[in-house]
């Protein structure tokens, strides 16, 4: 589907290249589409489903309308894509681990993360190293207190996620993801890190009026995790 290295066929590039292709015009997409590429990565919908979705809506508007133009957006399938992640969620009910089982399920998500990264770590080259490394340190110890207020300036402290339960390790894995990029980030020249904001900024134009700034930063932080796996850094997450 793509001329582009496996290394920067990240999760935004996939899903925009195939929604191109279905359309057959045009090279970019909205900054409000890849905001929403964004949302269903952050969500976990795979993208596989996602796929599916734009071309059942692709179909769909054909056989409403003969004569139709391609389609405008990706926006325009998000319903399509709603049915496909809520089809894909049912039939998978059944692998669910059951009661008591998802402790060690989560648990052995956790340590195929930890020796991902540890294997990482001892082949990468010395600058994509450290970062794993530093990944693999935010994996070390899950255990974490964090302040929650409750008003009035009264704040309690309560355990962060563990990794007893999927969605701690879920947690933890975005959180590895983070120090991995931020480890990277630090380490790179000033110049050099200059130049990839510009790139990343170049990439994705200027910011509409309608879009709002969340959106906006969203969709430069894509564009930024693309330019990253296209210099070799490889996120967990989509790989455990």
């Amino acid at each position: 589907m793509s001329d582009l290295p496996d290394s920067a066929l990240g999760y935004a590039t996939v899903v925009t290249e195939f929604f191109l292709a279905l359309r057959g015009t045009g090279l970019l997409v909205s900054p409000l589409d890849l905001s929403l590429v964004a949302e269903w990565e952050a969500r976990g919908v795979p993208v596989p489903v996602v796929c599916r979705g734009l071309r059942r809506a692709a179909e769909t508007s054909l056989e409403r309308r003969r004569h139709a133009g391609p389609l405008r957006s990706i926006r325009a399938c998000r319903q399509a894509v709603e049915d496909e992640w809520r089809a894909f969620r049912e039939a998978r009910v059944g692998d669910a681990p059951a009661p008591g089982e998802e402790a060690p399920a989560a648990q052995g998500r956790l340590a195929a993360a930890r020796e991902l990264l540890a294997e990482r770590t001892r082949a990468a080259a010395p600058h994509l190293a450290q970062a794993y490394a530093a990944a693999l340190a935010a994996l070390a110890a899950p255990s974490l207190a964090l302040p929650r207020c409750a008003g009035e300036g009264e704040c309690l402290t309560e355990p962060a996620a563990t990794g007893d339960r999927l969605a701690d390790t879920e947690a933890l894995i975005a959180r590895a993801d983070a120090a991995l990029q931020s480890a990277y980030l630090r380490a790179l020249p000033r110049a050099e890190r200059a130049a990839l904001g510009r790139r990343c900024a170049l990439v994705a134009g200027a910011r509409p009026p309608a879009v709002r700034r969340r959106a906006w930063r969203d969709t430069l932080a894509s564009h930024l995790a693309d330019q990253l796996r296209a210099a070799g850094l490889v996120p967990l997450r989509g790989s455990v």
